[in-house]
């Protein structure tokens, strides 16, 4: 049987978008314009095709395009993004396609995220600040972990090379710029 489904209310969010309710539920933000072209009114039945077609091909479309659009000007963690389309309406089975979707091309990565994030602070910030504000990102706490030792590994250089390193620096303020003879009486000394 072909399942019926009714659209019970059409509520307006602003001046171009309003809120579809199926079936005494809230289904997805539409656009006014989108109401023409499917035409719903409040009352009027819609079949369960019509319904998948309007999620398929408007609502998946709409929200691919508001994630990309927020992945434009900054990067976010994956529970950013998921509540900024959770607060712009969308159903939650289409906020996990979408997230599917651009992890799998690589536009969201926590780990990077993490690693960038923790790069940029680990010089003035603390390690448990910098735990703190990832946790309060939603970045998962075994990846923060993970992160935070290979981050500062890296950063654990010889303090016998960051001593000599200070030095040259004392006496050549650009350590690159030192000419090959006054290398070699460094490395003699």
């Amino acid at each position: 049987g072909i399942i019926i489904m009714i659209v019970t209310r059409i509520e307006e969010a602003d001046k171009s978008k309003v809120k579809i309710y199926v079936d005494g539920e809230y289904a997805f933000p539409f656009y006014q314009k989108d109401i023409g072209k499917y035409r719903l009114e409040e009352g009027k039945e819609i079949s369960q095709e019509i319904y998948d077609t309007i999620m398929e091909e408007t609502i998946l479309y709409r929200a691919k395009e508001k994630a990309m659009s927020l992945l434009k000007f900054s990067d976010r963690t994956e529970a950013e993004l998921r509540g900024k389309l959770k607060s712009a309406g969308f159903p939650d089975r289409i906020v996990s396609f979408v997230l599917d979707y651009v992890c799998s091309y690589g536009y969201i990565n926590d780990e990077r995220y993490a690693a960038s994030y923790v790069n940029m602070k680990m010089e003035s910030k603390s390690r448990a600040f910098i735990r703190m504000e990832l946790l309060h990102r939603g970045i998962k706490k075994e990846l923060i972990d993970k992160v935070l030792s290979e981050e500062y590994e890296k950063e654990e250089e010889d303090p016998e090379i960051k001593a000599i390193r200070k030095l040259v620096l004392k006496k050549y303020s650009d350590p690159d710029a030192i000419s090959g003879e006054a290398a070699n009486k460094l490395l003699a000394s």
